[in-house]
């Protein structure tokens, strides 16, 4: 569980990045951002692709731009829209497979421009995720 305190720092860094959205097709812009076990922040916002299915989401560029800095452990994640909404179907697989490293049930928080958020866990989200054939993904293996 995080504080509300760290909620509210999420929501503005997440809304922060938002900002440099780069979405010259779906005018829709999405930041997020990543909190990791030792409380680093890594942020992301989308990107819109030439080709359809060729952009990516705020959250995945969070998480990859966490794993890009080595941090695997992933407490809570923050997304900010225009509405509030919860991450996509592809984007909770993506953060199932960080849940995997140390089992945590990352705390996921929408919120919209105004700062009004909703919070709830992961597998509340995606309660049969596809998981690793690894279960024991431990974060050696990816530090060596």
């Amino acid at each position: 569980m995080i504080s509300e305190d760290q909620i509210k720092n999420l929501i503005k860094v997440a809304t922060l990045a938002r900002q440099h959205a780069f979405i010259f097709r779906t005018k829709s812009k999405v930041g997020a951002a990543v909190l990791t076990s030792d409380n680093q922040i890594f942020i992301g916002t989308n990107i819109d692709g030439l080709v359809s299915g060729q952009g990516s989401c705020a959250e995945i560029v969070a998480l990859n731009n966490s794993a890009a800095n080595g941090c695997y452990q992933i407490k809570a994640i923050c997304v900010v829209s225009r509405d509030s909404r919860f991450p996509c179907g592809c984007c909770l697989q993506h953060l199932t497979l960080f849940s995997q490293v140390d089992d945590t049930d990352i705390e996921v928080i929408a919120a919209d421009t105004k700062g009004i958020y909703k919070t709830t866990k992961l597998s509340s989200l995606l309660p049969f995720p596809a998981k690793s054939i690894a279960v024991d993904l431990k974060i050696k293996k990816y530090q060596q």
